[in-house]
C-alpha cells in the first residue's frame, strides 16, 4: 500500500463533511486527526484505504462499511479507536468511496467477499498485530464471512448481521417490506436484462431509515459515494442469493454485536437468529437512543466503550 498525490482524496469531496458535523465532536475529523490515504492494489482496481495510523497499537482493527456508506463515513469509529491505542484501517469496498474499478458494472457481492479476505491477508502480512474487524450494517456479514474464510482475525464486532438468506433480512432491508419477497425472483427471472443494469441504491434499499435523523438520511441518499451511488444489478442479485457459511460451523473467535437500539431499518430481531447460532463467545449490546448507523448519544459512547474493551480483550 502506498500514498498517491495524484490520486482523488476526500479533502476535495464535501459529503462526508456535511455529514460528520453531526457527530459529537469528540468522533469528528480536523487537521490534526485526519486519516493517512492510501491506495491498495486489488485485481484491476485501485482501494482507497484511510489509515488511522498507530505503529505500536497491540491490536489492528479493520472496518467495513455497508451498503449505503463508504470508508470516510466511518471516521468516528476509526478516531475512537486511534484515540484508545489502536490502529485502524478503512477501505473504501468496490463501488464505493474513491475505490477505482474498471469494470463496475461486472461486480458480484462474490468480488466483495474476495476482496475483504485479500485485505486481512495483506494487512496480516504487515505487521504481526492481532487483527479485529469491525462490520457496520451489511459490513457485519462481510466482516463474520471474511473471518470465517480467512481463519485470521482474533475478534469481529458488528452492527448487524444480515443473512440475506433469511426472509426476515429481505423485507427489512428492503425499501418497502413487499419488496423482500419478489426482488430475488424478479433478479433471476430477469437476469439477461437486470444484471448489467446500474440501479441506484436508494431504489431498492431503505436509505431514509440509515440514520434517525430525516436531514441526514437526505445528505447520505444524495451522496454519490455512498447512499446516492448505484450498484449493477448482478451484484443486487448475487448478494440476494449469496449463502455465506453457516453460523453453527464458525469457531474461528469470539462475535460482539454491537446492535444500535433504535434501528429503524434493521431491528436487532432481524439479527438475533443468525447471532443466537453462533457457538463462540459472543455478546450483545444495545446502542442506546442509536439509529442503524449509530451517531446518537449515549450509544455512540457505549460503542467507544464496549469496542476498546474488545480490542484490548482480542489483542
Amino acid at each position: 500500500m502506498r500514498g498517491d498525490q495524484q490520486s482523488p482524496r476526500y479533502h476535495h469531496q464535501e459529503g462526508w463533511g456535511k455529514i460528520q458535523s453531526f457527530f459529537p465532536e469528540s468522533f469528528q475529523l480536523n487537521h490534526a486527526n485526519l486519516p493517512k490515504e492510501e491506495w491498495y492494489g486489488w485485481k484491476e482496481s485501485r482501494i482507497h484505504v484511510d489509515r488511522y495510523e498507530v505503529k505500536q497499537s497491540s491490536a489492528k482493527l479493520i472496518i467495513f462499511h455497508g451498503g449505503g456508506g463508504y470508508g470516510r463515513l466511518m471516521a468516528p469509529y476509526g478516531i475512537m479507536a486511534q484515540q484508545s491505542g489502536y490502529e485502524a484501517v478503512v477501505p473504501d469496498l468496490p463501488g464505493y468511496g474513491l475505490t477505482q474499478v474498471p469494470k463496475k458494472d461486472a461486480f458480484l457481492y462474490q468480488d466483495w467477499v474476495d476482496f475483504a479476505i485479500d485485505f486481512i491477508r495483506a494487512e496480516q502480512q504487515r505487521d504481526s498485530r492481532p487483527i479485529v474487524l469491525f462490520g457496520g450494517s451489511m459490513g457485519g456479514l462481510l466482516a463474520y464471512e471474511a473471518a470465517a474464510r480467512s481463519r485470521i482475525p482474533a475478534g469481529i464486532a458488528a452492527t448487524c448481521l444480515l443473512d440475506p438468506q433469511d426472509p426476515q433480512v429481505r423485507r427489512a432491508v428492503s425499501l418497502y417490506s413487499w419488496m423482500g419477497s419478489l426482488i430475488g425472483p424478479l433478479f433471476k427471472v430477469g437476469r439477461p436484462l437486470l444484471d448489467p443494469m446500474r440501479i441506484p441504491m436508494r431504489w431498492i434499499a431503505k436509505m431514509n431509515a440509515i440514520v434517525n435523523d430525516p436531514e441526514i438520511a437526505k445528505i447520505i441518499a444524495k451522496d454519490p459515494l455512498g447512499g446516492g451511488t448505484w450498484m449493477p444489478g448482478r451484484w443486487i442479485r448475487s448478494w440476494w442469493e449469496h449463502q455465506t457459511i453457516p453460523p453453527e460451523q464458525f469457531d474461528v473467535c469470539p462475535v460482539l454485536l454491537l446492535h444500535p437500539a433504535d434501528d429503524r431499518w434493521t431491528p436487532v430481531a432481524v439479527s438475533q437468529p443468525f447471532f443466537q447460532r453462533l457457538p463462540v463467545a459472543k455478546q450483545t449490546v444495545l446502542l442506546g437512543n442509536a439509529g442503524h448507523f449509530p451517531l446518537e448519544e449515549p450509544g455512540i459512547s457505549q460503542l467507544r466503550t464496549e469496542l476498546v474493551q474488545f480490542l484490548r480483550k482480542c489483542s
